[in-house]
């Protein structure tokens, strides 16, 4: 943030102060939409940058018909009795130390911290919850923000479940910052501006075989709907055609539920006649989805390993089989058992990257910000998505999305981004229409199409 900062004063022509001032009106206007006029602010401020967009953001607020503004100099604190009252009917802005601590807060600073944790106020961060650093986990002393509004792009420590009750409800405040071209951190975040790069024009003369024809290995009886699921969404993300190979016992249902979708029963198909392949939606754990796990990596064709594909892959340790340039989409719980566990969010993370690499494959750990880990060792954490998408099935329409985009030519990593970004922007669109709490996966794929047309 700091290159960041410097850049773009060398660039724009402008003082510290004048991009200060810039930040602190973007601040204030997100400030001002979600706090009310009569509202008592108590905005501390730091001796650095983050202090100085307290202040200005206190002159702005004042400036706009806030009455009952008052900005603390936190230097200016010698003892605790200096602090002053803070009552749950008060909104407290944090600006002491934002982005870059490198240090615990100790002293007479962690009192003040505590004093605002316990008062019951309403607590807004400006970039970051005091005491948080870009890659801590649950920091001893932190200030626990109901809202965070971090400039330009948040931290990874911001992105990780530990600390999701001390960044509160995460906004990203856009002021201008130019880009970094030779930033080589690990570390990325899959904005909508990324996929639209990505998405290819459909053209006139095109067929469906120009979309190519995908294979799902889904579906064990009594589990039909996963199969449903993962081609409906194949379907939907624009597929040419789609094959299921599946129980026989599930034929009717799978004609009935999606008619556009091809069956295969008994022997799985010549492989090679498929542009790509995805398995383990609700194929169970029998001998023989263990037998079509294994064929499937005995060929060494890439493939979308999912669900229980994953979970064969663990029982029966054949992850050197995995063929390069595979998806593998484990949810946690899948994940560890692939990998072993990890004592927090941070250590899975560098895990996560390591084996992307040492499988030569992609690896989405699904979630919140779900994390997507390509063989280069980068991390890529999805901007889309919502808590109403931890429902049943929502990951066999991941599988279903992610084949089909493979199925038209693009390459595993961009499949892989173009698949978890498009699933979670559908999550969206149906939490905006219909709200998280009674959203199911059929909703997501219903609304596929209007998350391709938003990016189109």
């Amino acid at each position: 943030m700091h290159e960041l900062d410097a850049l773009t004063m060398e660039r724009q022509v402008l003082t510290s102060a004048e991009l200060m001032e810039r930040a602190s009106e973007k601040l204030t206007e997100e400030i001002v939409k979600i706090v009310p006029k009569e509202s008592r602010i108590k905005i501390f401020c730091g001796s650095g940058n983050n202090g100085g967009d307290g202040l200005c953001i206190a002159r702005m607020l004042y400036n706009q018909g806030y009455d009952y503004v008052t900005a603390y100099r936190v230097k200016d604190f010698s003892v605790e009795d200096d602090f002053p009252e803070i009552s749950e009917d008060d909104v407290v802005v944090d600006a002491i130390f934002g982005t870059g601590l490198k240090r615990e807060i100790t002293g007479l600073l962690a009192k003040l911290v505590e004093k605002i944790n316990t008062s019951g106020a309403r607590v807004i961060a400006v970039d970051i919850p005091s005491g948080l650093s870009d890659f801590s986990i649950l920091p001893a002393t932190v200030i626990k923000a109901d809202t965070a509004l971090k400039i330009h792009s948040p931290a990874v420590s911001m992105l990780l479940p530990e600390n999701e009750d001390i960044v509160g409800e995460l906004k990203i405040i856009d002021i201008g910052l130019e880009s970094a071209e030779n930033f080589d951190g690990p570390y990325n975040l899959l904005t909508r501006d990324d996929v639209k790069k990505m998405l290819k024009p459909r053209k006139k003369f095109s067929h469906k075989g120009t979309f190519g024809h995908s294979l799902l290995i889904a579906g064990e009886y009594l589990k039909g709907g996963a199969a449903v699921l993962a081609a409906r969404a194949c379907h939907r993300a624009g597929a040419g055609l789609v094959t299921v190979h599946t129980d026989e016992k599930l034929v009717n249902i799978l004609q009935t539920a999606t008619p556009e979708t091809m069956l295969s029963i008994d022997e799985l198909p010549d492989l090679e006649k498929f542009a790509a392949v995805g398995i383990g939606p609700g194929i169970g754990q029998s001998d023989t989805a263990k037998g079509l796990v294994k064929k499937v990596l005995s060929l060494g064709r890439p493939a979308v390993f999912d669900a229980d594909a994953l979970n064969i892959i663990s029982a029966e340790k054949l992850h050197r089989l995995i063929p390069k340039n595979s998806v593998l989409t484990p949810h946690v719980k899948e994940f560890e058992r692939l990998f072993g566990k990890t004592l927090n969010s941070y250590e899975r993370l560098e895990l996560l990257r390591k084996k992307a690499v040492e499988l030569k494959s992609v690896i989405v750990l699904k979630g919140a910000y779900s994390q997507i880990a390509t063989p280069e060792g980068e991390v890529f954490f999805n901007s889309t998505g919502n808590p109403g998408m931890a429902t049943a099935g929502s990951g066999d329409v991941l599988t279903g999305i992610i084949t089909a985009f493979l199925s038209q030519k693009y390459t595993t990593v961009q499949a892989t981004k173009l698949g978890v970004f498009v699933h979670g922007l559908a999550g969206d669109l149906t939490a905006e229409e219909k709200d998280c709490q009674g959203l199911i996966a059929s909703d997501i794929i219903e609304m596929i199409p209007f998350a391709l047309k938003k990016l189109a």
